[in-house]
């Protein structure tokens, strides 16, 4: 089992392939195997980087609540751990809000950045949704809790179209080995609503992706327009028809943008 000692953290981490590497950032209550679908993709070219955030999965160390700029730090340490000098970075949605921590607070890590519906500042939208989300955790089992958040995250054409998906889905979370606790599950959405580096973004200097599902009610839009204002060399991909979850719905078309992007710089 390849455990990292940081300080506090012992981090699960896993190595793909070989190449320039890419470290894949994860989203609030999703471990490694969120990535699953691009790391079997990116390893024919790169050298994949996923791991554990604290509070999820077989990552260990102190409760939080937890911050974004805890959850760089972690990435970075990891980072510096397997030699890495610098890494294609790749988040989505908190995953996001880490690498944008991790490209201000680590600029020397960061090759390129790539921020998947994500914010720059929690708004009173997005935090209303994880405090009910919260809420919830504590009230109920976590594949429930998975099926309350599903619906801010999938479109109509998922669930319609795609029932084996689903249910897949489903037993994935009543299988899996390593279930998050309501407790660790709050203690990471707090890192969502606290997150607030939009003024500072401008510091931004690597080549920058930004994408969003025109559908997206998580994180719409306007999220990604406010960071490419501060970051206005960043190019931005609106995917059509999609919500927030790209990276699982069209894993195809996500995979080549995301690769082209990468291989471009």
């Amino acid at each position: 089992m390849p455990l990292a000692a940081l300080g506090d953290w012992h981090v699960y981490y896993e190595e793909h392939g070989d190449g320039d590497p890419v470290l894949l950032v994860n989203g609030l209550g999703a471990d490694h195997l969120a990535w699953g679908l691009q790391t079997e993709a990116f390893r024919e070219r790169h050298r994949v980087i996923v791991f554990d955030n604290p509070g999820v999965g077989q990552t260990t160390g102190p409760a939080g609540p937890y911050t974004t700029e805890l959850f760089a730090d972690v990435a970075a340490g990891l980072l510096r751990h397997l030699g890495v000098e610098r890494a294609h970075v790749v988040g989505a949605s908190l995953g996001g809000a880490i690498a944008q921590q991790l490209a201000l607070r680590h600029p020397e890590l960061v090759r390129t950045l790539s921020l998947h519906g994500t914010w720059g500042r929690a708004d009173g939208h997005l935090t209303a949704i994880v405090r009910s989300w919260q809420t919830y955790a504590r009230a109920v089992s976590l594949l429930e809790l998975c099926r309350q958040c599903w619906l801010w995250v999938f479109t109509v054409w998922w669930y319609n179209d795609r029932p084996d998906d689903m249910a897949r889905l489903e037993r994935q979370v009543e299988e899996a080995p390593y279930p998050q606790t309501a407790a660790a599950f709050c203690d990471q959405a707090e890192a969502c609503v606290t997150h607030d580096v939009l003024d500072r973004l401008g510091e931004v200097a690597v080549p920058t992706l930004l994408t969003v599902g025109d559908r997206d009610m998580l994180t719409p839009a306007h999220h990604t327009y406010a960071i490419r204002d501060r970051i206005p060399h960043a190019r931005v991909r609106v995917w059509q028809k999609m919500g927030h979850a790209p990276f699982w719905e069209i894993p195809e078309e996500f995979n080549r943008v995301q690769l082209e992007f990468m291989e471009e710089q």
